[in-house]
């Protein structure tokens, strides 16, 4: 190894690190664009009483305007208990121009059915789709940012302490 080979090292791990840290910032924005790009809300057919379908999770009925005074129950079909579950957050989003507020959710084994019928205001704007999981993003969010900023510190550290041993070397 030459000697001008050792100094350098130390930063070329530096730049490993910080380009391991951008590569996860990278990769957590694609992972949140194609979540929030492939998130489609349909409109029911016919909002007094449609049936949906639950598939791998939990079903998401949403109201558009965000404010519309529209009421919404839900029952398993084959039985007579209502299920639609208030969600108590005020999750809302937009999707095509319109802004959607969650007014509950459907759960049950993939494949259960329910007949959801609602009231109110405006009936042209009740729709449903897969249960968003805004936590799942979170928590992957706070993860990799995390990951990120320690990646960088040690690349600025591990920088800073060759570059001050170099410069007492010299000396």
């Amino acid at each position: 190894m030459s000697a001008a080979a050792g100094p350098r090292r130390p930063y070329a791990v530096a730049a490993g690190l910080v380009v391991v840290a951008v590569a996860l910032g990278a990769l957590f924005g694609v992972i949140v664009a194609r979540a929030i790009s492939g998130y489609d809300i349909t409109r029911l057919p016919d909002p007094s009483g449609s049936t949906v379908t639950v598939g791998d999770r939990s079903v998401a009925v949403w109201v558009s305007p965000r404010d519309a005074a529209v009421s919404c129950d839900a029952t398993a079909d084959g039985t007579s208990r209502k299920t639609l579950t208030s969600t108590g957050r005020g999750l809302s989003l937009s999707d095509g121009g319109r802004t959607w507020r969650r007014v509950g959710v459907l759960s049950g084994e993939p494949g259960t059915t329910f007949t959801v019928s609602c009231s109110g205001d405006d009936l042209a704007g009740v729709g449903y789709a897969d249960n968003p999981r805004p936590v799942r993003y979170i928590v992957l969010g706070v993860l990799l940012a995390g990951t990120a900023a320690l990646l960088m510190l040690s690349a600025f550290v591990l920088a800073l302490v060759t570059a001050l041993r170099s410069r007492a070397d010299r000396r």
